[in-house]
């Protein structure tokens, strides 16, 4: 018969010491307090200019003009387009932007209740010139809608980038040729 031991009499190896694995937590646990820390703002959805009565002629010149050289050279098509681009130009001048909500957070950026997760988007850049121009732009991985543009309102851009940069790559954008032409036409 085989003879049994004394579980009691064994001697245990003593437990080692506790690594010190306090800071390296407490250095994970800031990490996901600043992940989990979120910034939300309240912005107008486009800056928005006041048009004079001299814009409003100076469209009306210019669709007048189009819809008589569509007319003339027998492109009613042409003129139909006009027409409605004139009325459409004039409508969307007297619109007054809505005010919209921002919420960036761990899970993505959200625009009033659309949420862009980071995963869809690639990369983003802080147009920013005092006086001037004042917007957050991310490129989306979408074909239809690869530029978002986020109004800053009284959000400190420097905040925002940094907690940006967390979660996407800061890549340099130039503002693209349409937007240029809209600001200088007072849209």
């Amino acid at each position: 018969m085989a003879p049994f031991m004394d579980v009691k009499k064994i001697e245990r190896d003593p437990e080692p010491p506790p690594k010190q694995e306090e800071p390296v937590k407490q250095k994970s646990q800031k990490i996901k307090q600043e992940k989990m820390r979120s910034i939300s703002w309240s912005a107008p959805e486009y800056t928005y200019y006041k048009k004079t009565p001299d814009w409003y002629w100076s469209l009306g010149i210019f669709g007048v003009s189009f819809i008589a050289i569509a007319i003339w050279q027998n492109n009613f098509l042409f003129a139909l387009i006009s027409l409605l681009g004139m009325f459409a130009i004039a409508l969307f001048a007297v619109r007054t932007p809505r005010t919209i909500e921002v919420k960036i957070s761990e899970k993505g950026i959200e625009i009033d209740s659309t949420l862009y997760p980071y995963e869809s988007l690639k990369s983003f850049w802080i147009f920013y010139r005092p006086g001037g121009i004042k917007e957050l732009s991310l490129m989306s991985e979408k074909m239809f809608m690869p530029r978002i543009s986020i109004p800053l309102g009284d959000i400190d851009p420097t905040e925002l980038r940094e907690l940006l940069i967390q979660s996407l790559p800061e890549t340099i954008q130039e503002e693209s040729f349409a937007d240029t032409i809209a600001h200088r036409l007072g849209f």
